[in-house]
């Protein structure tokens, strides 16, 4: 018998390294759980930390997620995301890559060693009240918010993103990749989107591409290196220009591939490896995300 879905909210907050990229990833992992949406995210806060004042500022956030998963073994999958992102538990309320925590849980209320829900100081921390009210407007939560606690201002994170992926049709055959992921979180982002391949002014549609032997060849053997690497350049430097170092690319193509890419017999194989674009991204300090 399946679990019922319920409608829960999380936290999300980072203090580390590339603050955007990690909880933008954190939150592409908990849309990839069985059973599992992430339905709608609240502004960013760049917030003053909270407990251990010195460290870094975090960037916090809500997100409101459908789930099938008992909250035992939603919060394994959470801590495992954190994980998988780098979070280390060494100092309490230290700086964190990604923090995740189980604000409510349908209207639950748990009290167990591992697990407390609703979260037993949410309603302590503005910089998870602020967020949540902008999607939880059915508690009476403006009651706990605090007058004065720290520094909690709303931001605008730019993200570079495939054009595709917003429904632009850049794709090889004329069509896109549209994601209805990246247009949810884009209406709290500002992306700025590009198409490598389109920038290497490639026709569209056009044959595929794939690579082998270090080049980047169509269907028909024609050698697009040339093309390829002109919009990898112009893809780096209008994300130099917008200052982003964050960019979420199409997996598995010859220019946005990350990890993972065709093995250049258009057969459907697919090797580890990165498409041109992402090879020169990453070695410029652009984080990637792949979707």
């Amino acid at each position: 018998m399946l679990n019922k879905e319920v409608i829960s909210y999380l936290s999300l907050g980072s203090n580390m390294k590339n603050k955007i990229y990690f909880i933008l990833s954190g939150l592409k992992e908990i849309n990839s759980l069985e059973e599992t949406e992430v339905l709608e995210i609240s502004s960013f806060y760049e917030t003053e930390p909270w407990g251990l004042k010195e460290q870094e500022n975090f960037y916090n956030i809500v997100a409101k997620i459908r789930t099938k998963l008992p909250p035992l073994i939603l919060l394994k999958k959470l801590q495992e995301i954190e994980k998988k992102l780098l979070r280390e538990r060494i100092i309490k309320w230290g700086p964190r890559t990604l923090d995740i925590d189980i604000i409510f849980y349908g209207n639950l209320n748990l009290n167990l060693k591992e697990l407390t829900i609703p979260h037993k100081r949410f309603s302590q921390r503005n910089f998870v009240l602020k967020p949540l009210l902008e999607l939880c407007k059915d508690r009476n939560l403006n009651k706990f918010l605090k007058k004065d606690c720290g520094k909690i201002d709303k931001i605008i994170p730019k993200v570079g993103v495939s054009s595709c992926l917003l429904g632009k049709n850049t794709k090889y055959n004329g069509g896109n990749n549209k994601n209805k992921f990246i247009l949810m979180i884009g209406k709290k982002i500002k992306f700025i989107d590009v198409c490598p391949e389109t920038f290497g002014k490639l026709e569209c549609p056009r044959s595929p591409s794939e690579i082998k032997n270090g080049k980047v060849y169509s269907r028909e053997g024609k050698d697009v290196t040339e093309e390829f690497n002109l919009g990898s350049s112009l893809t780096l430097n209008v994300l130099k220009k917008n200052e982003i170092n964050t960019v979420i690319l199409k997996a598995k193509s010859p220019s946005c591939g990350y990890g993972l890419i065709y093995d250049g017999t258009f057969s459907g194989n697919l090797i580890e490896g990165n498409g041109v674009t992402s090879d020169l991204l990453m070695k410029n300090g652009i984080d990637i995300i792949s979707i």
